[in-house]
């Protein structure tokens, strides 16, 4: 599985166009013709998620594992709140994403977008909203939940 490393900019043309960072092209190590993608809303965040489309069927795959949307009607409302506004689609011939109305409007991405490594996710961020760190918690809150997730023994390195 892919994780993907970087912070990268890109200008979203008047359609929603907007190119891949060539940066996560040549980290996916595939022709751009054979790349497939889901974008959908970020759960958490006001920012859209680009997801390589195996990397996608993987975690569904493991969803499915899990739930039982046809008999349990919890599981079947996460499942569609989960996939509302997903979207699968490919590089046009230049290298670009064609950005839905729906999506560009969740995320209010505008001219300037932010592309962010974030495992094995590409988050896509209005400029603006990304260097205002409208979603990042302040440094005190950070250091405590990294306390709350790993504890005293957690070593990253062993």
């Amino acid at each position: 599985m892919i994780t993907f490393i970087g912070e990268h900019t890109g200008k979203l043309d008047a359609k929603g166009r907007v190119p891949l960072p060539s940066q996560f092209k040549r980290q996916l190590n595939k022709p751009d013709e054979s790349l497939r993608f889901v974008l959908k809303k970020s759960n958490y965040k006001q920012c859209i998620e680009l997801h390589p489309l195996d990397s996608w069927q993987a975690m569904m795959a493991q969803l499915t594992k899990k739930l039982n949307p046809i008999f349990n009607k919890k599981h079947n409302i996460f499942l569609t709140q989960f996939s509302k506004g997903t979207v699968e689609l490919s590089l046009d011939g230049i290298g670009r994403l064609l950005i839905s109305k729906n999506l560009l409007d969740f995320a209010t991405l505008d001219k300037d977008v932010v592309f962010l490594g974030v495992g094995n996710i590409i988050e896509l961020w209005d400029k603006q909203k990304y260097d205002a760190n409208e979603s990042m918690l302040p440094t005190d809150e950070f250091e405590q939940l990294a306390e709350d997730i790993f504890g005293d023994t957690f070593n990253l390195y062993e």
